[in-house]
């Protein structure tokens, strides 16, 4: 089955995981951590259809745990590692596209990354059935906007699903965790 972006098979429970762990809750956050670090360390050596993205958002997630709670010797500095080589994947790459998702606010889609990835997790041609912007970002996000010319404001769902499709959107997930840890990309 083809999904929007790729997904491991088992991504809600992770998912669910990721975001009790982000709330303060979980079991062995530390491991929990570092077995989403090692995933997106393979992704980043792996195949064009490894979920990339998806394992640099869940890292996204555990930024606030990695920031600001205590996590054990060597953690951080695993994850910081891991980040900055998806970071640098997009050095000199350029696109088309004026305007990528990782340019919301990162609050903004750490608390609508739930709703958005059951959107990207999904078969691709589920998702392309009545598609609305406000399906991939923040709804206030959208209403901020005062310029409709610009991106995204102008954008209909499914021009909205090809910048979450982009190659420069997993670094750029990337270097926005690494701001939220207080990193560079260097």
């Amino acid at each position: 089955m083809s999904t929007v972006i790729p997904v491991p098979d088992n991504w809600q429970p992770l998912f669910s995981s990721w975001d009790a762990l982000r709330h303060g809750y979980g079991g062995d956050q530390d491991e929990t951590v570092s077995d989403c670090a090692r995933r997106l360390d393979t992704a980043v050596a792996g195949a064009e259809d490894d979920p990339l993205l998806f394992w640099t958002l869940g890292l996204l997630m555990l930024a606030p745990y990695v920031a600001f709670g205590k996590p054990g010797p060597g953690v951080e500095e695993k994850v910081v590692a891991v980040l900055r080589r998806v970071a640098r994947g997009d050095d000199g790459m350029a696109c088309a596209h004026g305007w990528h998702p990782y340019e919301v606010d990162v609050d903004d889609v750490l608390e609508t990354l739930p709703a958005d990835l059951e959107v990207l997790g999904s078969p691709v041609n589920q998702v392309l059935d009545d598609l609305l912007p406000e399906d991939l970002l923040p709804e206030h996000y959208l209403d901020a906007l005062e310029d409709e010319e610009a991106e995204p404001g102008n954008l209909s769902g499914p021009e909205i699903l090809a910048r979450w499709q982009c190659p420069r959107t997993a670094p750029g997930f990337a270097r926005a965790a690494l701001d939220y840890l207080g990193a560079t990309v260097r």
